[in-house]
């Protein structure tokens, strides 16, 4: 969700890449998304808490997107006629197939898509409508680019009185990101939160009216099954690999080595800061 920083050149080489990066990290976590991969339970209670919010119907015909494994589609394809889920990650499909033969689901098909720039042609060329009643987005608009334009470009494929359901992340949702984006500010680095969009229910319902959307419902959940807590010394040992992370390296991407070394300090004293606090967590 970090639009314009001085890391980030927006040329269509700068969002290959950036794709390509994305598709890896989840290709990697596929096959263990929905069992020992540490996040899986909160996944779970998102999808849960978007489902028992969006009111499908029976009659509803229903598109996931970005829906990594199918959690939220399968779940979908228990209340409504079909379900249809499109994600980056070949393998992310791959595992939301087998889970659903393995549940004996039969109203949900799956396709390898990158949703930012979703059209009907695609939609058209795997047999599938081009006009949905409820369009589903479980905690992934932190990987777009731009989630606006992306959104603009959903609403489209809504039916007349149709829905479009997103669930996204407080600005303090990570513990993680939330230091490493202090630690910039402290070092005047140009960047903004990956959750700044959907950083409270304000900037949600915002993000939806600009689409040219009427917002129904913006509902705030509290930080259930989070997977980890840190101490201080745990959060800084987790610094190189949050730079490493694509939604990172989107405003880190290019610090010389004085940068990074300076941002590490800083790092490391919001995390004790932190930590002092009790809100390592």
């Amino acid at each position: 969700l970090d639009r314009s920083s001085f890391a980030m050149a927006t040329t269509k080489t700068d969002e290959k890449e950036y794709t390509t990066r994305v598709q890896k990290v989840f290709d990697h976590r596929a096959e263990a998304y929905d069992t020992t991969d540490r996040w899986s339970e909160f996944h779970k209670a998102h999808a849960d808490i978007l489902i028992s919010n969006s009111s499908i119907e029976a009659e509803h015909t229903v598109l996931d997107l970005m829906c990594g494994t199918g959690m939220a589609a399968r779940r979908a394809a228990k209340l409504c006629k079909k379900v249809y889920g499109l994600d980056l990650s070949p393998k992310m499909i791959k595992s939301a197939r087998k889970a659903t033969r393995e549940e004996g689901v039969t109203t949900a098909q799956f396709e390898v898509c990158d949703v930012s720039s979703l059209t009907a042609d695609f939609l058209e060329k795997k047999g599938m409508p081009t006009k949905f009643d409820r369009i589903l987005c479980v905690s992934a608009l932190v990987y777009l680019i731009d989630p606006a334009k992306a959104i603009r470009q959903w609403a489209d494929f809504l039916n007349p009185g149709g829905k479009l359901c997103i669930s996204g992340f407080g600005k303090e949702f990570d513990i993680r990101s939330y230091c490493i984006n202090l630690a910039a500010e402290v070092c005047n680095f140009s960047q903004k939160y990956p959750n700044e969009v959907t950083g409270d229910t304000q900037k949600c319902a915002t993000l939806l009216e600009q689409a040219g959307l009427c917002v129904s419902r913006v509902v705030w959940e509290e930080q259930l099954h989070l997977p980890e807590s840190y101490t201080a010394k745990e959060l800084n040992s987790t610094f190189d690999k949050i730079l490493k992370h694509p939604i990172t390296m989107r405003w880190a991407g290019s610090l010389s080595g004085p940068e990074v070394a300076k941002l590490r300090i800083a790092f490391e004293k919001i995390s004790e800061k932190k930590e002092n606090e009790g809100k390592g967590k």
